[in-house]
């Protein structure tokens, strides 16, 4: 049985997550602007199809975003990041393929990684998804504790609206 959990995941994933959010947003480019509310949609919706690979572990809720601070064309932006982990996820890597597969088929570029953790801990296996003009999207998971991470496109507006 898998229980949702508020901890935070191992230091690997979280540097992981870490990594995304500081490599800068995902810009919507010029001719190519969305609005906020597309934004959010895009990677609510984006969220929602990885949770649905595996309804039995992930919930099917799409949590509330948390409204980043980014930058498009060195005018103030925000960043709506979607977060959802689990406890003890019946099988990790069948999660990670389930998510990397999806995204493949999706048109995003799949960078992989592997770490190797404690025997209490396992490995921790990770998926990050790129793509233009999509909301980056990230998976980690270990025996103890998987994690979806969406984060949607850099968009015009005040982060402090939206906190």
């Amino acid at each position: 049985m898998t229980r949702r959990v508020d901890k935070p995941m191992t230091a690997a994933a979280l540097a992981g997550t870490i990594i995304l959010v500081l490599s800068g947003c995902g810009m919507a480019g010029p001719g190519k602007t969305i609005t906020i509310d597309e934004a959010r949609s895009q990677a609510a919706t984006e969220l929602r199809s990885v949770l649905e690979l595996a309804p039995d572990t992930w919930p099917q809720e799409v949590p509330r975003p948390v409204a980043n601070d980014c930058e498009v064309d060195g005018q103030k932006a925000v960043q709506f990041s979607y977060y959802v982990e689990v406890d003890r996820p019946d099988d990790p890597q069948v999660l990670i393929e389930q998510a990397g597969e999806h995204w493949r088929e999706q048109g995003y570029e799949l960078a992989t990684t592997q770490t190797e953790m404690d025997a209490a801990t396992g490995d921790v296996s990770a998926v990050f998804a790129r793509a233009d003009g999509k909301p980056r999207a990230s998976i980690a998971a270990t025996k103890i504790r998987a994690h979806v991470n969406v984060d949607s496109r850099c968009v015009l507006g005040h982060p402090d609206d939206y906190r």
